[in-house]
């Protein structure tokens, strides 16, 4: 009896712990939890990125991070203002083609051959986080 005891109070002492730790784990690096807003790139991260890859001379490096910086800017605003759904994302994807159209302006015709391979390179890294490598293949009917 003693020892059926024991062995139900260890269940319980160990289901509970198991329990109690399971919520407390925080997500990998990398990872969000589901809801959790990303934080926004920084203009000037970005722009240093852009100028080591794309060799930047001072000029297009400084015209880069202002058209970065209004975009955050932009992107800020929007998401403060009360659009939502589709509206909000046609919004923010037109400041990105935006800001995209003004750093490819800025660019010489060699670098804007590499930002593009980047940006391509960021698609696709992107798309494979989220599991949809292929995004032209058609989906499947499911009646068939």
């Amino acid at each position: 009896m003693k020892t059926r005891l024991c062995l139900i109070a260890l269940a319980l002492a160990a289901a509970f712990g198991a329990h109690a730790q399971d919520g407390a784990t925080p997500p990998p690096d990398g990872q969000a939890m589901h809801g959790q807003q990303r934080r926004p790139p920084d203009p000037q991260e970005r722009a240093q990125k852009l100028a080591k890859h794309l060799d930047l001379n001072a000029q297009q490096q400084a015209q880069v991070l202002a058209i970065l910086q209004t975009q955050q800017q932009k992107m800020q605003a929007l998401r403060s203002g009360g659009a939502r759904g589709p509206d909000r994302r046609d919004q923010a994807k037109a400041i990105m083609e935006d800001g995209d159209r003004q750093i490819q302006s800025v660019l010489s015709d060699s670098q804007r051959q590499r930002y593009l391979t980047l940006k391509e390179r960021a698609i696709e890294k992107r798309q494979e986080k989220q599991g949809t490598a292929e995004p032209s293949r058609p989906m499947p009917d499911a009646g068939q």
